[in-house]
């Protein structure tokens, strides 16, 4: 009796555990990755007027998806960057003791095999294994130790991501693509803003980022002219073809003037900590027109 009690008792905690651990491996990057993607899945239901239970089960299997998506980065991209870490983000799982490294391996062997087999499930196999091939070159073979692999990694990680979150619901239609090609041109382009804030630690492992091969004043007018300008390419792209009406209006000029406050941002504002809210302020600016997807794309 005391075993039959304890054993169920233990897998709970090791579960819970478990999940928990994975957070923190995935905190810092929920904004780039479950949430929007997430928002995606939800604009693909309503573009595809599912009813209201299906749509619930779908929302839970796409946030279920991008979890998996971006625990395989963050373990690949940690495990790798362990020294970095110790610099630039001292609260990681690796740095702090929570997770062993060899801990992190095992984790990272077990999500490299779930998260195809349940790509395959739900339909959306070609971009899981898209994004493991991207996940190898990026953290095996170099690609995250150049500034043009670690612009194409995030570029082409949207495709990745948006292709699914769109064909978990339905197929893909012109007008999902136009969004994701959009955004896809638009996170290659201004990525760099992430590699402002982790200079010191880039520099001290001989990481080659944009800052640090073209001067990080160089590299701050380009991102200024970059989000000054995107406001015209969201407006002609994702929002004008959804009509004059008051909302997406509203949503232009939110997404527009967040753009133009981090075109001053990125050039007034500088040190560690103003890049970071930079980075965060763009993760932001991601998820909210994503959100803006729901009601633009029905």
């Amino acid at each position: 009796m005391t075993t039959t009690t304890i054993a169920p008792a233990a897998v709970l905690r090791t579960a819970w555990r478990e999940i928990r651990l994975s957070w923190l491996f995935i905190s810092a990057d929920r904004w780039t990755t479950i949430f929007p993607a997430t928002c995606f899945v939800v604009a693909a239901i309503v573009h595809a007027r599912l009813p209201p239970a299906e749509a619930v089960a779908t929302v839970a299997l796409g946030a279920l998806y991008f979890w998996l998506f971006v625990y395989e980065h963050t373990l690949a991209n940690q495990l790798v960057g362990v020294e970095e870490d110790r610099i630039n983000k001292p609260f990681r799982p690796l740095v702090t003791g929570q997770s062993t490294v060899r801990g992190a391996r095992l984790r990272l062997i077990a999500v490299r095999v779930a998260f195809p087999v349940y790509g395959y499930f739900l339909g959306v196999l070609e971009w899981a294994l898209l994004w493991q091939v991207l996940s190898l070159l990026q953290h095996e073979y170099g690609w995250g130790r150049h500034w043009l692999g670690r612009n194409l990694y995030a570029g082409i990680g949207v495709i990745a991501q948006l292709a699914a979150a769109w064909e978990i619901v339905t197929g893909i239609t012109p007008d999902a693509w136009r969004w994701i090609v959009t955004l896809t041109i638009t996170v290659t382009l201004l990525m760099s803003v992430q590699d402002l804030r982790d200079i010191t630690g880039d520099r001290a492992i001989h990481r080659s980022t944009m800052p640090l091969v073209f001067g990080e004043t160089q590299t701050r007018i380009f991102l200024c002219v970059g989000f000054a300008v995107g406001p015209a390419a969201i407006h002609h792209f994702l929002m004008a073809p959804a009509g004059p009406h008051w909302w997406i209006v509203a949503t232009d000029v939110l997404l527009g003037g967040l753009s133009l406050l981090l075109s001053v941002r990125v050039v007034l504002l500088r040190g560690r900590e103003h890049d970071q809210r930079s980075y965060r302020l763009v993760e932001q600016w991601y998820t909210l027109a994503l959100a803006a997807s729901i009601y633009t794309l029905r």
